[in-house]
């Protein structure tokens, strides 16, 4: 249910999507090797398979980990990533995993490419929200896997208090009672759960009055604090650009500040494009959709990328490995 574009929940948890990915046959790997296994996920492994049809990291991680002994190299590539997406979830439970929960269920399943937006590693000063979801108001995600120390977390709290609407951060069951403590109490919990939803632990209260311009202004591209000037004011200074970056912050920072927020979410929204990506996501793997998602407007590269993953593996691999 939305209350003046705010997401509020009926109930304790996020519903699992209809997509899902296959069931798999068990895998036996040492855990030494999760955490490379994991960066299998990471936009340099999938832009190389896409771009020279390999990757030595997933070759030389899938093999050391003798993950390619137990999978044949006819299956489809995305059913290879579905495969390492769904033994990653049950046993090493990274920061992709929390952000393709994300994408997956509260992006796409409480909200659409029609109306909402995701951005990943949004940069605020020196820190950077892990995922940020625009829906008529902006909430950031802050990851906090049973991997991760909380020893950041008061700083990126505070400056993501200057910036956006609503806070949460979302974490494993074991850390909850930990975070009721030190978080601040408008401050959203939230657990990924066992059964691959999201539990709703306490729910985010409305940040929007607290927001510093100057820090959002700072948060923006150059062609995006000229377009919220231009739609406010209705032209933008005719300056040189060593005067102009200072002049168009001098001018957001008088615009009200719920305006001002209103005016940002309009211009992140063309970040990316929705469109584009709703033709595509169908054919895209669940496991693959928080990266799909960050691959802009290049209609070529996502064409490109959904074929790949149609392919069977063994494409990608090296003559030796087979």
């Amino acid at each position: 249910m939305l209350q003046n574009g705010i997401p509020r929940f009926d109930k304790q948890e996020f519903k699992p999507l209809k997509k899902s990915m296959k069931t798999i046959t068990p895998f036996s790997i040492n855990k030494k090797y999760f955490p490379a296994l994991g960066k299998v996920f990471s936009p340099g492994v999938i832009e190389n398979i896409v771009t020279t049809g390999n990757s030595a990291l997933m070759t030389e991680v899938c093999k050391m980990s003798g993950f390619f002994a137990q999978i044949s190299p006819s299956v489809s590539l995305g059913d290879f990533f579905d495969t390492i997406y769904t033994y990653l979830f049950e046993n090493y439970r990274n920061e992709y995993i929390y952000k393709n929960t994300i994408a997956n269920k509260v992006l796409l399943g409480r909200h659409s490419l029609n109306t909402a937006q995701m951005l990943t590693e949004f940069r605020i000063g020196k820190c950077k929200a892990d995922v940020v979801v625009l829906n008529g108001t902006t909430t950031a995600y802050e990851i906090k896997s049973e991997y991760d120390s909380f020893r950041r977390l008061e700083r990126q709290i505070t400056e993501y208090r200057n910036v956006f609407d609503f806070i949460n951060v979302i974490t494993s069951n074991c850390q909850v009672n930990k975070l009721r403590v030190i978080l601040p109490k408008n401050i959203g919990i939230l657990v990924l759960t066992d059964r691959n939803t999201i539990s709703v632990v306490r729910e985010a209260e409305s940040n929007v009055v607290n927001i510093d311009l100057a820090i959002l202004y700072n948060s923006l591209r150059k062609n995006e604090y000229l377009a919220i000037v231009k739609q406010h004011y209705g032209d933008t200074p005719d300056l040189p650009n060593t005067l102009l970056f200072r002049e168009c912050k001098k001018l957001f920072c008088q615009i009200p500040v719920e305006t001002a927020h209103k005016l940002t979410i309009e211009c992140l929204r063309t970040r990316g494009n929705n469109l584009l990506l709703k033709d595509y996501l169908q054919q895209i793997p669940a496991s693959l959709t928080a990266y799909a998602l960050n691959c802009g407007s290049n209609r070529k590269w996502i064409e490109s990328f959904a074929q790949c993953l149609e392919r069977p593996l063994g494409k990608y691999l090296p003559a030796q490995v087979l």
